[in-house]
């Protein structure tokens, strides 16, 4: 690709037309050094790149395609009957023909395969995907796979034995028993596997073929049908991230399942209903003696975090404040890091006094909801004792949309600015040794920050 582009001008097909300019400096930097600097660029800067001259359209191109979807979007109005299932897949096999070019396939970083229709069950395999699967092989760099809706055929297995991936991601993708019955497990550093916990007994989950003990680094799961793999495996050694649904908790098999992860530091309890109760108080000894970050419902923290080094604490689920207020301190003393988000309108100065008190070694503290005005955080600090150890902090402020009125995005960050400025004072006697604050606003999670600088000044910098 360097050698071709380096054998490219300008725009122009005649020596008239080319751009001196252009030219003048692709002869004096390297095209392999153009290609480093454009690694740099945001990704939405790269077709104004590609724009300046046909040398800097060849290099900077394919690197607007890292990643890619082999389908795409069906509209969702129209079944994909006869001549609109036709031209769809003439659609497909465009960008296929695109992809795998020569010239596009060496950036190609992440894939995604996605039909628009789950493959029926009975029905033959659909070639198309066939023809995708064996075409990863011509993706060298490829390191990321995301499929949706696939059926993981024999043939599609193959392929994914021999593919260099570090992760992949499976949303609903089955298979028959006698597809997994002897295939090795797929060398992976992340998997993420999005099932049902209900699932017909005629479909198979492959998590089992794709949880390496040898090499899982990172796992991110959506039903509980995994700790039955992760009870029988192998210990996973390398395994330092595991996100389950907080419906594990209640298994038989839980405890079992983490006790194959000793290395476990960071453990995620995901829920979008209500939390189950569990008996479980604290984890046995020797299971997750490693583990130091936890997010998840507050009522089980403590559970996880109780009598070792606790790092980071992230209450994914707003909590009433009393209730936190009451769990908090159960944790740890050594916590470095805690974020939360409140039910209702305010932020009580005594949960800030309990927090206080109970971690004086916290660094990092976050308060995403409730929206605060400068007068309700001043009342909270105000009525709070120093913390010295805390440096970074982050809240969400009350402003102007509030009233279900769109602000522009400057005077939003202006509102932020003014908000500061008002609290800061509060802020500094509450906390002397603060480095760090960010003010979170509007409901698209816009922020702005301010970092202490060597003179003391606090100096707006990049969220």
């Amino acid at each position: 690709m360097i050698h071709r582009a380096r054998s490219m001008t300008s725009l122009g097909s005649k020596k008239s037309s080319r751009r001196p300019g252009a030219n003048l400096i692709l002869n004096s930097v390297p095209p392999e050094l153009w290609l480093k600097v454009f690694t740099h660029i945001p990704l939405y800067l790269l077709p104004a790149v590609t724009l300046t001259c046909r040398s800097f359209h060849a290099l900077s191109q394919p690197l607007l395609f890292s990643t890619i979807s082999t389908h795409p979007p069906a509209l969702p109005s129209l079944a994909l009957r006869g001549a609109q299932n036709s031209k769809y897949r003439q659609r497909i096999l465009e960008r296929l023909e695109f992809f795998f070019s020569p010239r596009i396939c060496p950036s190609v970083v992440e894939c995604t395969i996605s039909p628009p229709a789950p493959e029926e069950d009975g029905a033959p395999a659909d070639d198309l995907i066939d023809t995708i699967f064996t075409s990863l092989s011509r993706l060298p760099n490829l390191k990321v796979l995301n499929c949706r809706y696939v059926r993981l055929t024999p043939k599609r297995l193959a392929v994914l034995q021999n593919l260099q991936l570090t992760a992949i991601s499976l949303e609903m993708c089955f298979g028959e028993i006698a597809d997994f019955a002897d295939a090795p497990s797929v060398p992976l550093q992340a998997v993420t596997i999005k099932y049902p916990d209900a699932i017909r007994r005629d479909k198979v989950n492959p998590c089992l073929l794709f949880l390496s003990p040898t090499h899982l680094e990172q796992l991110h799961a959506t039903t509980t049908s995994i700790l039955p793999t992760l009870a029988r495996s192998q210990p996973f050694r390398k395994l330092q991230t595991l996100d389950i649904p907080i419906e594990c908790i209640t298994s038989d098999l839980f405890i079992q399942a983490l006790s194959r992860c000793p290395a476990v530091d960071h453990l995620s309890l995901h829920t979008s209903e209500s939390v189950p109760h569990s008996l479980l108080e604290s984890l046995p000894e020797g299971v997750l003696p490693n583990l130091t970050s936890y997010r998840g419902p507050h009522h089980y923290a403590a559970v996880f975090l109780r009598n070792r080094d606790a790092k980071r604490v992230e209450i994914s689920v707003p909590s009433r404040p009393h209730r936190l207020e009451a769990s908090l301190p159960s944790i740890d003393r050594s916590l470095l890091s805690l974020s939360f988000r409140l039910e209702g309108v305010e932020l009580p100065a005594s949960l800030l006094t309990t927090i206080h008190a109970s971690f004086p070694k916290l660094k990092s503290l976050a308060v995403g909801e409730p929206a605060l005005s400068s007068a309700d955080i001043n009342g909270a600090l105000n009525a709070s004792p120093r913390h010295v150890s805390l440096e970074d902090i982050t809240i969400h402020i009350q402003g102007r949309d509030k009233f279900n009125l769109w602000i522009p995005p400057d005077e939003a960050a202006a509102d932020a600015i003014s908000c500061f400025k008002k609290t800061l004072p509060a802020l500094l006697t509450t906390y002397p040794g603060l480095k760090s604050v960010r003010f979170l606003h509007g409901s698209q999670g816009a922020s702005v920050r301010w970092r202490r600088s060597s003179s003391g000044l606090f100096v707006q910098s990049a969220a």
